[in-house]
């Protein structure tokens, strides 16, 4: 998802340029899955492959761990109990300049403190989903993946950044035009107690037909956004022929898109459904 030999753009923290660490750059190859390494509640990650990052002092370089998480080189450093320990451990790595996040792989939790919270990048399709994926790649230099989320065909980048980082990025996409939102990374837990809401990686683009269905909500006062959030946590607004509006959903089904709107038109009324 992100390329093994760029990260230094669009992140919330500068790196300095410092030789990478041999003691990281000769360990194991990545693993094919971060939860593999902890059966503890909490794992401290960085969203950086181990083989470019800086000089670590040697108890921060013999915890380090390559691991690919929804195929991204990371940078696993232990797994905690509690988030106390968490959060000491992510602070090590703050202090250094390395965008650390704590991420819970077993369960939803509320507990992370928001700064250190993982979150990742969400893109909307249009009806070209390869030439998007492309697009989403080119603009912020790292890889990307279609997934499936809530029903419906998305891209998914930066799995595992700090919010801040997240924001920085959906930020630049949304400069190019690009429909984008951060989310909680605590939606892809990759567990058997995972939530509906769960994102599986498509090997393949999800979308046949190269047509999806727009759900737009009349941003028409100031609390609509958040309204329509108790109801589709990652809506966003958007503009459609002038006009203010709030996507609330897509779908590549046009059944599903039509009762989606009308069940939305109840509450929202001039609720409308466009196709891309």
């Amino acid at each position: 998802m992100i390329t093994k030999i760029a990260y230094s753009i669009l992140t919330a923290m500068p790196y300095a340029l410092i030789a990478p660490s041999a003691a990281i750059a000769q360990s194991l190859s990545p693993i094919s899955n971060c939860t593999q390494l902890t059966n503890r509640r909490y794992g401290v990650i960085l969203d950086r492959p181990a083989n470019l990052l800086p000089q670590l002092p040697e108890f921060l370089a013999i915890a380090a761990v390559p691991c690919d998480y929804l195929n991204t080189s990371m940078t696993f450093f232990g797994g905690f109990d509690n988030i106390q320990t968490s959060t000491f451990r992510a602070n090590q790595l703050r202090e250094l300049k390395l965008d650390a996040v704590i991420h819970s792989f077993s369960q939803k939790t509320n507990d992370i403190p928001s700064n250190f919270q993982a979150a990742l990048v969400l893109v909307e399709l249009g009806s070209e989903p390869n030439l998007a994926l492309q697009r989403v790649q080119a603009i912020t230099g790292r890889s990307a993946s279609l997934a499936t989320f809530n029903n419906r065909s998305v891209i998914l980048t930066a799995p595992l950044s700090s919010v801040s980082s997240a924001n920085a990025i959906a930020s630049r996409l949304r400069g190019q035009g690009v429909a984008a939102q951060v989310l909680s990374a605590s939606l892809i837990a990759m567990s058997s107690n995972a939530p509906p809401t769960a994102v599986p990686v498509s090997p393949r683009p999800p979308v046949s037909s190269g047509t999806s269905y727009r759900v737009l909500v009349p941003n028409s006062s100031a609390n609509r956004i958040r309204q329509v959030r108790q109801i589709s946590p990652d809506a966003f607004v958007t503009e459609f022929k002038g006009k203010s509006y709030i996507q609330a959903r897509t779908y590549t089904d046009r059944g599903n898109a039509r009762r989606e709107r009308d069940r939305l038109n109840a509450s929202f009324p001039g609720t409308i459904l466009i196709q891309d």
